[in-house]
């Protein structure tokens, strides 16, 4: 994550200018907790506290705090619970709560060999794979509209993976079924595993085919290791039916005498 700030009055004038900034204004009631070197200074304490919390994703918000503005503490008298200092305050804020399947302007910021980065709003990191149609779109610097795809979450930082609308105005991606909010967890889901499952497969056929190995030789393989093993129990049969024969003329030349 890259530490941009935004002040309120800049991520009002986004909400203003764009019709898919993904931002949320709220006012609601939050409990702050702040060191007790603020103890003679309370304000400075919440605003240390809430400066802490920027750009970081929360379940109270349900999204990444950007901003906050008109900070009313509601007591007199904080809570001091060991060593720190709890005050319940109520103000406005600013959050980024994107969904899939919403759409967002992001900037290249580096570029890779199958994938670009994009910042958006020079906080929150995209992930965009390259292919031929969107390859003169993904230079460095360039500023391009998106699809988010899938949101990740980890360690609190927000991240996304997106794909660009073409030429042909259809997303390069199928499109999403149903919009899904950020969800808090790293885990994949049972559809992604099934998918890395047949990427993996895909991956080691490659593999097999640039190094000479086909289906077949593979096959072909535990065949003649089959033979060869059929080949060594004969013999091993063979060798036993001798010696008994020899044992029989022995014991017969042995009566005769």
């Amino acid at each position: 994550m890259n530490y941009n700030v935004i002040s309120f009055k800049e991520a009002e004038e986004i909400m203003k200018s764009k019709d898919h900034s993904q931002f949320e204004k709220v006012n609601k009631c939050k409990r702050v907790i702040f060191h007790p070197r603020f103890l003679g200074n309370t304000r400075k304490g919440i605003e240390e506290a809430l400066k802490s919390e920027r750009n970081l994703v929360s379940e109270e918000f349900g999204g990444a705090l950007i901003a906050y503005n008109n900070i009313r503490i509601q007591q007199a008298m904080g809570l001091i619970v060991d060593p720190y200092i709890h005050f319940d305050i109520v103000a406005d804020f600013i959050v980024f709560n994107p969904t899939v399947g919403s759409t967002l302007t992001g900037v290249v910021h580096r570029v890779f060999k199958n994938h670009v980065s994009l910042l958006v709003y020079g906080i929150f990191n995209v992930s965009i794979r390259k292919s031929e149609l969107n390859e003169d779109q993904l230079m460095e610097g360039n500023e391009v509209e998106f699809k988010v795809e899938r949101i990740y979450v980890n360690n609190r930082i927000l991240s996304m993976h997106g794909s660009l609308w073409s030429e042909e105005g259809s997303w390069e991606k199928k499109k999403t079924k149903r919009k899904s909010h950020i969800k808090f967890t790293d885990e994949p889901t049972a559809e992604e595993d099934s998918n890395l499952a047949v990427e993996g497969m895909e991956v080691d056929a490659d593999i097999q085919r640039e190094n000479g190995v086909t289906e077949n030789a593979s096959f072909n393989g535990l065949d003649e290791t089959s033979e060869d093993v059929k080949m060594t129990a004969d013999e091993t049969s063979l060798r036993k039916s001798k010696k008994s024969e020899k044992k029989k003329k022995k014991k017969s030349k042995k009566e005769n005498i």
